[in-house]
């Protein structure tokens, strides 16, 4: 009974913040440049076009106000914005914070000291202190946080924990596959896995 719990609430958890998250940090660079833009549905630069401007510019305090497409209204912000030296592809962002609401309703945020996106292996990786958070007390801590374009390998790495009301799982990594973007996901917990399970009174 206790691993069918939390793997429902690790499911559930996903779906509402970590998917929602990687998609927004990997349009973030177009946004980023054009502050205060909303209710965006399709992209206005190709990724050729996103590594030329940020080629030329480092941006302070960028700020994107966006939704999705089933309404969820994103909010990304940061301390910086700056392209890698001699590499044109690849973009840091500093103290990132990215809130989701739905319905009027803060439904998660998630945080990092630093984020790098790389347009030309379309992966995003969180790094420092990054955690995840949602509106059910749902909460991920990791040292780092890589994952792919598609969502299809998502890995968490350096002390993970994830905490559930009055349960959790720790370990050095916590990879999140699935073969195909609609594939079902498998949370696979390694190395110096403990779990805590206090039933609730």
């Amino acid at each position: 009974m206790a691993g069918r719990k939390l793997t429902y609430s690790q499911t559930i958890f996903a779906v509402k913040i970590i998917l929602p998250a990687v998609a927004i940090l990997l349009i973030i660079g177009v946004f980023a440049l054009s502050r205060g833009q909303t209710d965006q549905t399709n992209l206005p630069f190709s990724v050729r076009e996103i590594s030329e401007r940020l080629r030329e510019q480092a941006v302070a305090n960028p700020l994107y106000i966006g939704s999705t497409q089933n309404g969820t209204e994103i909010r990304v912000s940061a301390e910086r914005l700056v392209p890698a030296k001699g590499d044109q592809k690849v973009t840091t962002f500093t103290t990132v914070r990215a809130e989701f609401i739905y319905d009027q309703i803060s439904i998660g945020i998630i945080t990092a000291n630093q984020a790098r996106l790389d347009t030309a292996a379309e992966t995003v990786e969180f790094i420092g202190d990054v955690v995840m958070t949602d509106d059910e007390t749902r909460q991920v801590n990791a040292g780092k946080l890589l994952t792919n374009r598609d969502m299809t390998n998502s890995v968490f790495d350096g002390s993970v924990q994830l905490m559930d009301r009055n349960n959790s799982i720790s370990s050095e990594k916590l990879e999140i596959l699935r073969q195909t973007s609609s594939s079902p996901r498998r949370f696979v917990f390694t190395d110096n896995v403990k779990l805590i399970y206090n039933p609730e009174q």
